[in-house]
């Protein structure tokens, strides 16, 4: 009797590790398909942007670098300059009703936005450079500078 239970403990245990070798081989695939996937959606975003730097051009920008990162996560950085004297409350809302439909633009218009009317707010002389540097990656981070920020 006590053969029995050991014998059948020993089948119960190697089926368990069979079972958790299954799961581990199953989870790694998912992860693995999660990875490409993340990899996809962010050169798709990456190529969305890329899109969208002749539109910005077209705005008053000029694109002074460009350059990719390739990861676990890709990312594109741009940086352009404009005149800030180019983009004064009511060309952007111009602007901003022009591209309405676009998410990507309406973001990067409202940081513009938001920039100079903080700058304005601390009462520093306006600067003629806006520099625009965009980060795309997962969270798009997009920075706005009036003059030439001396930490990067």
């Amino acid at each position: 009797m006590l053969k029995n239970i050991l014998k059948t403990l020993q089948e119960t245990s190697d089926i368990v590790l069979e079972k958790a070798a299954e799961i581990n081989d199953a989870a790694k695939e998912k992860i693995n398909e999660a990875k490409d996937m993340t990899k996809e959606k962010a050169l798709a975003m990456v190529d969305e942007w890329v899109e969208i730097l002749p539109k910005l051009k077209a705005m008053g920008f000029e694109l002074t670098s460009f350059g990719i990162s390739m990861s676990i996560n890709p990312c594109m950085l741009a940086e352009m300059v404009g005149k800030t004297a180019d983009f004064d409350d009511e060309k952007i809302e111009a602007l901003l009703e022009v591209y309405k439909e676009d998410k990507s633009i309406k973001l990067f218009l409202n940081v513009v936005k938001t920039t100079l009317m903080l700058h304005k707010k601390t009462k520093a002389p306006m600067r003629d450079v806006l520099i625009v540097r965009l980060e795309v990656k997962f969270s798009p981070e997009i920075k706005v500078f009036i003059g030439r920020p001396e930490l990067t």
